[in-house]
């Protein structure tokens, strides 16, 4: 037999590669997933391949591919990437461009395929790819070298087409020109390089003209040229380009600029005039539009000044000529045109100017037809030529025959003769030129001719003025006349005129040109006028002058008249005085005061002196020469008692029965007048004046008064005295201020104590410690002085007993005792108080209280006993006498019964102690207390409640228990201790103990449960408060402590 067969092994199925699927898409990247391959293993590889030819129409299984193919993204870089604008609203369902767009199974056979990512992920994402255009993929499986000997899996999975998002267009390219015209152009544009995946539907052409906005020149359709007609030649225009798709408006195009063609200058503006003259015209004109090409020239041309042809009379670059050789006073035509590159332009409209007119020439035959000293008539014949126009006047012109002398026009008018009038007399003049007038053109000067006027009177000479002005003089001057009259000046007459009066004086006449003028009246008007003589007359007067002396003070005032004289008040008037030129201000009346009368004075004669600042009044015979210094005790101090413009005066508050000197002066504004003369005055006798009023003596009900005569009984001697006496009001008591000798009299309340003429007196029975106010006028004939006041007080004395005492708050041992001040201190305030009370029966006081309270608590009395009681009030002079006795009987004072032996009962780790509860109403609390060691007992327990209970868990001493109830006051007693209750501790266990942390904790706790019981009880807020802090603190530190050991 043969050899055996060898069994071949079975190639290796593949699973063919997963399909990719888009996990997300955007405008310009698709993220590409894929399941895990079925066998893949170590080594193995992905490989996502693109497709890069073109597709077929019947590729896409029927539905249209767009009508543009662009080039691929950066990344991929092939020019024949495939990409499908596809109408999407069209062809496409709502809503398919998602974050995770399905895919389209497509089929090529040309392709051509590029690795765009190789690796073991699942994910691969595709960037910089174009809005709204479709993608083939597919996905390869590579073999690790290991796998070489085995069969290679499928070539690649089905292929499948994605599609990125779409967008707006991208702007277009900026438009290019087709065509030129001179007032058009035409453009045509590109589409969008990138459409966004929609179609075009709308393209927009705009145009900005020169110093305008963008304009819409072509809108609503999808050509791609448009030709812009009515344009300006030569002219510069921007365009730009804009597209629309179903997804909105792309962006504007680049700018471009574009020129139509060129033409011939445009027609200028009218020839504008510059200056005319007799035989030229100056013209300039503005530059026209040069159509794209620059003016390079322009041609003037004007008619014959006839209306007849144009012919051209400037060609040149300049736009301004004159134009020469014309006729004067002629009307010319004037029109202009440009040239540039193109050619000729139009010419401009018609403007019309003209020249000046010509002068006639100078008149003939000027000669003098008459003349006298002051007038001269002039003649003249028509000039031979008269310029082309008709003779509309003539002007005549003179000046004097002397050198410097400036000719004055003196006619103008249409006759050929002028009288010449008020020409000076005696002049030699020159009567020159007469111009003759054509329109409002000059002719030259005639021939002059020259005559003399007759002599006559001087002009009158300058207005006089005035220097050195005063108060009664000044000096007054003048210039010659300008002309003599033709006759030399002999003198001069100066003529004063008093405005006041209208009175006329002639001050001065001769030759000289200034005088001296005095004795005038101060602030006074004058007007002075001056004259020229010469051999023919005097002239005319000059022009008035009015001048002002200056003012002065005024003169002195007449003596003033008395009118009134009372006591107290004089009464004066007076006359006013010349004001000297300045209106009087006011008046200065001055007084001395010659001291009270004793004498007659009024029969002396008294003088005004001043010396400096000192004003005086002294008598007639001492005057300053032979004053001596018994002379200076005369003088008389002044003083001015009124300022004002008042002619009359009243005087008040006055002295009585004094003499007194007045003087008056007149003020304005250069200064005060002399004194008038001096008038006595001296006023009328009256009451007399305030005696002095002292106290000499005082005592606790007596007050001493004494007083003098009046300093001044003023004019009547004293007939007696008056003594009113009134209480001192309490607001004026103790009050510095008004302890002085004149206290105003504020009330009515004044009782007359006595009235004769004894110089003093003693008043009695008066209040002690008590202010008095004293009033003392004086008496005359006349009546009562004016009063002196002056205070007393009377001495303090002990004050009056205090009512009888009150009783309140009464207990079985205290009792408070109330009382009321007295009801007179007598003079000095209430020191304290003295508080007597009697301790036996015998009936002995005793001093119990001394102080500045009106109540006071005694306590420790004894229950059931009765006591009387009084008070003394004490001052600065003494004690008072005992106020009425005040009995009081304190209550019987009850005992609270004993309680029994506590009852004490051990629960857990705490001693209970109890005791039996009283129901009478008079138990308010219950007392505790523990005897820890023989004869120390310590208050355990304070309160309402008959229980406690006590922490003895670390205890393991024997104590003892006792309690009693309280009463709720004074008249309930505390009741006797109850028996001691003794407490002995149970043997101590010899048990492991407990954690001891957990046994401080409770024990801690259980303590402060204990104290919060006996807290309980509102008896003591302030024990509560005490025993929460001191529970508070042991927590705290117990708390510490355990930290600590842990």
């Amino acid at each position: 037999m043969g050899e055996a067969e060898e069994t071949l092994p079975e190639p290796r199925r593949w699973a063919p590669p997963p399909i990719p699927i888009c996990a997300a898409a955007d405008r310009s990247s698709l993220l590409l997933e894929w399941p895990k391959y079925v066998d893949f293993a170590d080594g193995f590889e992905y490989c996502l391949e693109l497709g890069l030819k073109r597709a077929l129409r019947s590729d896409l299984h029927g539905r249209r591919p767009g009508k543009k193919n662009a080039g691929m993204g950066r990344d991929l870089g092939a020019p024949e990437l495939i990409e499908f604008a596809v109408a999407w609203s069209e062809h496409f369902p709502q809503g398919i461009f998602t974050s995770s767009a399905a895919g389209y199974a497509v089929n090529f056979d040309c392709l051509e395929w590029k690795t765009i990512y190789r690796g073991s992920e699942n994910s691969s994402k595709v960037e910089d790819l174009i809005p709204g255009m479709g993608y083939v993929f597919r996905l390869c499986v590579m073999l690790p070298d290991s796998c070489s000997n085995e069969a290679p899996p499928p070539l690649s999975s089905d292929q499948i087409m994605f599609f990125t998002i779409p967008c707006a267009p991208c702007p277009p390219e900026c438009p290019l020109l087709v065509d030129r015209g001179r007032t058009s152009l035409k453009l045509k544009w590109s589409p969008p390089s990138i459409t966004g995946g929609m179609a075009i539907r709308e393209y927009i052409a705009e145009m900005k003209r020169p110093g305008g906005d963008f304009e819409n020149v072509y809108s609503g359709g999808t050509n791609l040229t448009v030709k812009v007609t009515r344009l300006v030649p030569g002219t510069s225009y921007i365009f730009r380009v804009q597209a629309l798709s179903c997804l909105g408006w792309s962006g504007l195009s680049k700018e471009v600029t574009y020129v139509t063609a060129s033409s011939v200058p445009a027609a200028p503006t009218p020839p504008s005039l510059l200056s005319s003259s007799r035989n030229s015209i100056s013209l300039c004109w503005e530059e026209p539009d040069n159509h794209g090409s620059p003016v390079s020239s322009y041609t003037l041309e004007a008619d014959d000044g006839l209306d007849g042809p144009f012919s051209v009379v400037y060609s040149g670059e300049e736009r301004s000529c004159e134009v020469g050789n014309l006729r004067s006073g002629t009307s010319y035509k004037f029109r202009v045109l440009a040239h540039n590159g193109i050619g000729k332009g139009a010419f401009s409209a018609s403007a019309r100017f003209s020249t000046s007119h010509s002068p006639p020439s100078a008149p003939r035959s000027l000669s003098i037809l008459g003349k006298t000293s002051t007038s001269g008539v002039i003649g003249w014949s028509p000039p031979d030529y008269n310029g082309g126009s008709s003779i509309t006047g003539y002007e005549l012109e003179f000046k004097l025959k002397a050198s410097g002398s400036c000719w004055t026009q003196a006619y103008s008018g249409q006759s050929s003769t002028c009288n010449l009038i008020g020409l000076r007399p005696g002049t030699h003049k020159m009567a020159f030129v007469i111009d003759k007038l054509s329109r409002s053109c000059r002719m030259s000067i005639s021939c002059a001719a020259s005559f003399m006027t007759s002599p006559g009177l001087s002009e009158a000479p300058s207005s006089p003025v005035f220097s050195e002005i005063r108060s009664t003089s000044l000096k007054v001057s003048w210039d010659r006349p300008n002309h003599d009259g033709g006759s030399a000046i002999l003198g001069y007459r100066l003529e004063m005129l008093i405005a006041e009066t209208s009175d006329s004086l002639c001050v001065y006449r001769g030759d000289e040109l200034s005088v001296g003028v005095d004795k005038l009246i101060p602030g006074q008007k004058y007007i002075f006028k001056v004259q020229a003589l010469n051999k023919a007359g005097s002239s005319g007067w000059s022009g008035p002058s009015e001048v002002w002396t200056k003012a002065a003070v005024p003169d002195a005032p007449e003596t003033p008249t008395i009118v009134n004289v009372s006591s107290t008040t004089v009464s004066l008037r007076w006359i006013s005085p010349k004001p000297n030129g300045s209106c009087i201000l006011s008046y200065r009346l001055q007084m001395a005061n010659l001291g009270y009368d004793a004498t007659n004075r009024q029969n002396e004669m008294f003088r005004f002196y001043s010396s400096g600042t000192d004003r005086y009044i002294a008598g007639e015979e001492n005057t300053q020469e032979t004053q001596t210094e018994d002379n200076d005790q005369e003088r008389h101090a002044v003083q001015s008692v009124y300022d004002g413009p008042a002619l009359a005066y009243t005087l008040k508050n006055l002295q009585p029965w004094t003499s007194y000197a007045f003087c008056l002066q007149a003020l304005n504004s250069v200064g005060e007048s002399v004194c008038s003369k001096i008038i006595l005055s001296k006023t009328s006798p009256s009451c007399p004046s305030p005696p002095s009023l002292v106290i000499s003596e005082t005592s606790t009900d007596t007050v001493s008064l004494q007083w003098e005569l009046p300093q001044r009984d003023n004019g009547a001697s004293v007939i007696s005295f008056g003594l009113h006496m009134k209480k001192k009001p309490e607001a004026f008591k103790n009050n510095p201020r008004h302890n002085k000798t004149h206290i105003e009299d504020t009330t009515d309340e004044w009782t007359e104590v006595y009235k004769g003429a004894l110089l003093n007196y003693a008043l009695p029975s008066l209040l002690p410690g008590h202010s008095y106010m004293f009033r003392l006028v004086a008496y005359n004939v006349y009546g009562p002085s004016g009063p002196s006041f002056v205070t007393a007080s009377t001495l303090a004395a002990c004050p009056l007993p205090p009512s009888p005492p009150t009783f309140s708050g009464i207990s079985p041992t205290s009792v408070r005792v109330r009382w009321a001040a007295p009801t007179c201190d007598n003079g000095a305030p209430i020191l304290r108080y003295r508080l007597l009370m009697d301790h036996s029966k015998s009936g002995h006081m005793h001093k119990v209280y001394e102080g500045d309270s009106t109540s006071y608590k005694v306590v420790k009395l004894v229950p059931g006993r009765s006591y009387q009681v009084a008070v003394q009030a004490i001052n600065s002079a003494g004690a008072s006498h005992l106020s009425d006795l005040s009995s009081v009987t304190l209550p019987a004072q009850i005992v609270l019964p004993a309680l029994d032996a506590p009852q004490l009962a051990r629960s857990n780790d705490f001693l209970s102690v109890s005791w039996t509860h009283l129901d009478q109403r008079e138990v308010v609390s219950y007392t505790l207390q523990m005897e820890s060691a023989p004869g120390k007992l310590l208050q355990v327990y304070e309160g309402s409640t008959p229980r406690f209970m006590l922490d003895i868990n670390n205890s393991n001493k024997s104590c003892k228990f006792r309690v009693r109830a309280n009463g709720g006051g004074l008249e309930v007693c505390s009741g006797p201790w109850s028996p001691f209750s003794t407490w002995t501790p149970p043997p101590v266990s010899k048990q492991k103990p407990k954690d001891v942390k957990r046994s401080s904790s409770i024990t801690t706790m259980d303590f402060i449960r204990g104290m919060h019981q006996r807290l309980a009880d509102p008896w003591s807020v302030k024990q509560r408060r005490m025993i929460a802090l001191i529970g508070t603190l042991l927590t705290l530190t117990l708390a510490l402590f355990t930290n600590t050991r842990d």
